[in-house]
């Protein structure tokens, strides 16, 4: 494909695959904004946002051969870039935990023992968070996060509407949000949010 044809991403995404540079640079100039602009959303930060970008388009061409298979190029860098946005913000979370424990401390070593405590205190933090929760609300975000159902299934398995259950689902996550802010750090609370976002 020469610079002066179309935008084609099957096809742009065959050359890709090929090794080719032009298609490569193609899909960076197509898709960096859109992916910035979702990182950014989360992180709060455009230093933390652009490394992010520029991992996912390192990914992307160190990788490139295993990308034949993609249909929706776009949505799956969306998705990688989500992914990366919430493994970041649960990395700069645990590192500012532990650099604010250490420094209360007075200690200077690293304990690697302190990653296992988090995740477990963030996994009790959310189960009881859900707890509260009312009956029915319970039981959606459960089915949702558990089960991986859409919307659509737990509908109608509860033969409740579609909508009963979007309504649910967005009042249980602002009651958990609501939970966990006072109780976790502001990047963590953010890598939280998001997640939960997944959910709606």
């Amino acid at each position: 494909m020469s610079p002066n044809h179309p935008y084609c991403p099957n096809e742009v995404l065959r050359q890709l695959t090929e090794g080719n540079e032009f298609a490569f640079k193609q899909i960076y100039d197509r898709y960096w904004l859109s992916i910035y602009k979702t990182v950014k959303r989360y992180t709060k930060s455009p230093e933390v946002a652009e490394d992010i970008v520029q991992e996912i388009f390192t990914t992307l061409w160190n990788n490139r051969s295993n990308f034949r298979e993609v249909i929706n190029l776009e949505y799956y860098l969306i998705t990688m870039a989500k992914n990366l946005t919430y493994k970041t913000l649960r990395k700069m979370a645990f590192e500012q935990t532990v650099k604010n424990h250490w420094s209360a401390e007075g200690h200077q070593e690293e304990n690697s023992a302190n990653d296992t405590i988090l995740d477990q205190q963030y996994a009790q933090l959310i189960q009881h968070a859900v707890g509260l929760l009312p009956s029915q609300q319970k039981q959606i975000f459960q089915m949702a996060k558990l089960e991986g159902l859409s919307h659509k299934d737990i509908a109608t398995q509860l033969k409740i509407s579609h909508l009963t259950v979007k309504t649910h689902m967005a009042k249980a996550l602002r009651s958990i949000r609501h939970y966990l802010q006072p109780h976790l750090s502001n990047y963590l609370f953010y890598a939280v949010t998001y997640l939960l976002l997944e959910f709606l």
